[in-house]
């Protein structure tokens, strides 16, 4: 099944890019979210699964840096361990037991755990039960890869290289101290007290996974209009006169659109990176309305990017048909990467509708703070 080939991520790891979100601490590069920002935008510009991957295993470190206490942290970030964690919030289903010290997974299966052959963790969202079967609670379980079955079925359109396979779980027990109860992650009651006056780890875990989920995307448009803008100059429009596409206004109209809309979309990115930095470095939480207009954004700016990316493979002529076409991964990848129910405008704009609308936002990730 695909994922990425060992020299993509040995490069990756001399270029200390996983180690964007591992705290100083432990000798990691604890990077501003703009720092990670330009480099997946960066990487994805050449490469879509890399910059997906990349992403998505900087959100799961972050996640294993931020809400377990020292002595876990500890052994996660171990002086030469490299530390990669991949991260699913949902499972497809999941049966748990409370037992005496932690949680007993019993069994269950995760879909698209991108990145999970080439973490040393994984992080899996699971149901905390009361004695009556409710579910009263989530949790993040920090678990040794060496505990997960990977089961290899990715086989997709797009994102291939993402290695974005299901995996299950069975008979595993997990201690109290690596659990992150979502009741408290939500409110920003992390476990690492030692990095509490690090702001970087006191982010709102829901906006901010869900914009980081856009930035591959947003490189691979970028890289898509680069790409047609060198091959309008080189191809004629067929059925007509224009021996060259860049001669034709219709093609200035599109470039001009796309470059437009690639903007808008970067431009309410780096909004949501300034407020949630802004928020963090002030001490105070962020008010449910905003978290939820910056989910709101990452769905809208990943639908401005699939606009885009779509409009231009529709121009790039017959050839795009071909799967070698690069325009065609672009196009691939691109469309594979909004399926993320992270980042479904839908559900986003419905969540925010609902908060202008006095509602509850009715999404278990995004609950009320004290100050809402």
């Amino acid at each position: 099944m695909g994922k990425l080939p060992g020299a993509t991520i040995a490069d990756l790891q001399n270029a200390r890019l996983f180690d964007m979100a591992v705290p100083r601490m432990y000798g990691g590069q604890q990077s501003s979210l703009r720092t990670l920002m330009d480099a997946v935008v960066e990487i994805g510009q050449g490469d879509g699964s890399v910059a997906w991957t990349l992403a998505i295993l900087h959100g799961g470190t972050w996640m294993a840096a931020a809400c377990y206490p020292k002595h876990v942290t500890d052994e996660i970030f171990a002086p030469g361990e490299n530390t990669r964690v991949a991260t699913v919030f949902m499972p497809r289903r999941a049966k748990t037991k409370r037992i005496n010290g932690g949680v007993m997974i019993e069994e269950g299966i995760w879909n698209f755990n991108s990145g999970v052959y080439h973490a040393q963790w994984d992080i899996l969202g699971i149901p905390i039960i009361d004695e009556a079967s409710q579910i009263i609670d989530r949790a993040s379980a920090l678990i040794p890869i060496s505990q997960v079955s990977l089961l290899n079925d990715w086989d997709t359109i797009g994102l291939r290289g993402s290695g974005s396979t299901s995996v299950a779980v069975k008979n595993v027990f997990v201690p109290n101290e690596r659990l992150a109860f979502h009741s408290k992650t939500q409110q920003e009651n992390f476990a690492a007290d030692h990095l509490r006056n690090e702001p970087l780890y006191q982010l709102p875990i829901l906006p901010f996974l869900a914009a980081k989920l856009v930035f591959p995307a947003l490189g691979m448009a970028k890289g898509a209009l680069e790409l047609f803008i060198d091959k309008a100059s080189q191809r004629s429009i067929s059925f007509t006169f224009y021996e060259k596409q860049d001669e034709a206004a219709v093609t200035h109209l599109q470039v001009a659109e796309a470059s437009a809309k690639i903007d808008a979309a970067e431009l309410m990115l780096r909004r949501c990176l300034d407020d949630l930095e802004a928020s963090t470095a002030s001490g105070t939480s962020m008010p449910m309305e905003q978290r939820a207009r910056i989910w709101r954004d990452a769905g809208f700016a990943s639908r401005l990017i699939w606009e885009v990316v779509d409009m231009l493979a529709g121009a790039s002529g017959g050839g795009f048909a071909q799967s070698a076409n690069p325009m065609n991964q672009y196009w691939r990848d691109v469309r594979v990467a909004g399926l993320h129910g992270g980042i479904c405008p839908n559900t986003t704009l419905e969540v925010f509708g609902r908060i202008l609308c006095g509602k509850t936002p009715n999404a278990p990730l995004l609950q009320p703070h004290g100050n809402d």
